[in-house]
């Protein structure tokens, strides 16, 4: 695997009451807290594992001291953030992944697949069982994810970026979950039960409940 790929991680710190306060229901906030800084380590070490380049960007400034020298995002909704994120890298590599940090369990193979799809697509697409997506790369250049079209955290988040991108030869990768609630959360400790290697940190975060 080329190991010159960046694959730009979105993350915020982990604070009690404002990191994955939907969560907070089920395990309260600091165990939400908790929880998120599991699934960041379990997303870093998939990266690693993929041999690919992690590049960790966060939110805002106040996010900064809980990591290692990251990038800080730029733009005014998720989308703007995104594009702006893939442009550097781009200028940077010829193409460039990004992820989130609510997939933990995202296997390390579709890090890797999604990174060969580019030799011969210009977008490639990890779509979420809740009509969103857990993995955007590109090719050549960054797509136009800004403005209003695309309706962030909602089920037509990919369908409306698949229909930004159209012009574009696009590939998709396999199906995962993300973890964003209690529902979720449910899944993810049936997963963890079965295969605790699958979000090591995660599975330890669990039994700590």
């Amino acid at each position: 695997m080329r190991s010159d790929v960046p694959v730009l991680l979105f993350a915020r710190a982990p604070r009690p009451g404002a990191t994955k306060t939907r969560l907070a229901p089920a395990v309260g906030p600091d165990g939400a807290a908790a929880l998120y800084a599991a699934f960041v380590a379990d997303v870093r070490r998939t990266v690693d594992l993929a041999g690919l380049r992690e590049e960790l960007w966060v939110a805002h400034p106040d996010d900064a001291p809980a990591y290692d020298a990251p990038r800080l995002q730029a733009g005014e909704t998720l989308g703007a953030r995104m594009s702006h994120a893939l442009a550097d890298a781009l200028r940077r590599a010829d193409r460039a992944l990004l992820i989130g940090t609510d997939a933990p369990t995202l296997p390390r193979g579709f890090l890797a697949r999604a990174a060969r799809a580019l030799d011969t697509a210009e977008v490639v697409l990890g779509p979420s069982a809740d009509g969103g997506y857990y993995l955007i790369g590109a090719r050549g250049s960054a797509p136009d994810l800004g403005g209003p079209a695309i309706r962030w955290s909602t089920p037509h988040a990919l369908a409306d970026t698949r229909a930004r991108v159209s012009g574009r030869r696009v590939a998709t990768l396999p199906p995962w979950y993300d973890v964003d609630t209690p529902e979720d959360l449910r899944l993810l400790r049936l997963h963890l039960a079965l295969d605790p290697s699958a979000a090591p940190a995660t599975a330890a975060a669990l039994a700590a409940f």
